[in-house]
């Protein structure tokens, strides 16, 4: 294990994906569905940082089941979608899904739309208050 808890192999598996090195099928879903899970929960923490309400459910990957079973990676964007008010959604390639959060300029990439998402949904709630 390294310092983010991340196991070597894990580690070796993300830069042989990165320089393009087939990686078996099964590798690839686990991957994925890590990345999926983890950028939804951390997209979860910073609404819970705005003190906002938020009902989890209204917080899902559009098609994520179908996409999170791949086999190969994709040249496609992910739509992680906040179905509440203000309804907002963020992009995200599978190379960051399958990366995120322990390649940096994955990380950047993820950060930067969940950092983009959060102040739409700050912005609307201080407007609302407002008024």
């Amino acid at each position: 294990m390294d310092g983010q808890g991340l196991k070597v192999s894990d580690m070796e598996t993300i830069t042989a994906l990165k320089q393009g090195v087939p990686l078996p099928p099964q590798k690839l879903i686990e991957l994925r569905s890590k990345g999926m899970h983890t950028v939804r929960f951390e997209f979860i923490v910073r609404l819970l940082r705005l003190n906002t309400q938020i009902i989890t459910l209204s917080i899902y990957w559009e098609n994520g089941r179908e996409f999170m079973q791949i086999p190969s990676v994709q040249n496609v964007e992910r739509k992680l979608v906040y179905a509440s008010e203000p309804r907002v959604h963020g992009l995200f390639d599978d190379m960051a899904l399958l990366c995120y959060p322990h390649d940096a300029a994955a990380k950047a990439k993820v950060d930067a739309e969940l950092d983009r998402m959060v102040e739409v949904i700050g912005e609307y709630g201080r407007r609302a208050s407002r008024t």
